[in-house]
Formats: structure tokens, C-alpha cells, sequence
């Protein structure tokens, strides 16, 4: 029986399949705030439609936080769209901080 197998079945090798990630740090586009007491904020809606519905955050948001300026902002751009405008942009990044709401 000298160098006779065991089995003529095939040998196989399991392999972990997780794959090993390496380590790295994450940047936030922006900061949060810690809060929205006088900040202005824009609610901006992408693709224009859904009108009733984005549009109505604006005034909720100003009366759970009576002390920001809130401002209703709706855009034909963005998302898949029309370009975003340089005017849009420049609306966009004149606030504080932004709610994107889009129509699809």
C-alpha cells in the first residue's frame, strides 16, 4: 500500500472570504451644527414638483425653531437633472445650512 491515497476524491482548501479593508479616516463634507438657532437655513427643491410637500418643511422647521430664517428654494437642477446654475450655487452656499428635497 505504499503510496496509495487515501481517497481518489479531489483535495480541496477552504479560503476565508472576508476580505481585509484597510484602515481609513473618513471626512465629513461639512460639519453639523449644533444647532439651528440663528442659522439660515434653505430648503431646496431639486427638479422642481413636489411642491406641497418639500415646500412645507420650510414652515415647520421656522416654527420648531422660531430664532432661524428659513427659505423656501426651488431649482429645476441637480440630481440627475439640469445642471445646478452658478446662481444656485451661489444661493445654496450663501445659507448656513441646506435641506435637499428631490422629485423623481
Amino acid at each position: 500500500m505504499k503510496g496509495k491515497r487515501v481517497s481518489d476524491e479531489p483535495v480541496f482548501t477552504v479560503l476565508n472570504p472576508v476580505a481585509e479593508e484597510p484602515e481609513r479616516e473618513i471626512t465629513p463634507l461639512s460639519p453639523r451644527l449644533d444647532t439651528l438657532a440663528g442659522k439660515k437655513v434653505l430648503v431646496v427643491n431639486l427638479h422642481g414638483g413636489n411642491d406641497e410637500v418639500i415646500e412645507s418643511v420650510a414652515p415647520d422647521l421656522k416654527a420648531a425653531v422660531p430664532d432661524c430664517t428659513v427659505e423656501y428654494f426651488r431649482t429645476d437642477g441637480g440630481f440627475g437633472g439640469n445642471p445646478l446654475t452658478s446662481e444656485d450655487w451661489a444661493r445654496i452656499l450663501d445659507c448656513d445650512t441646506a435641506i435637499l428635497g428631490h422629485n423623481f
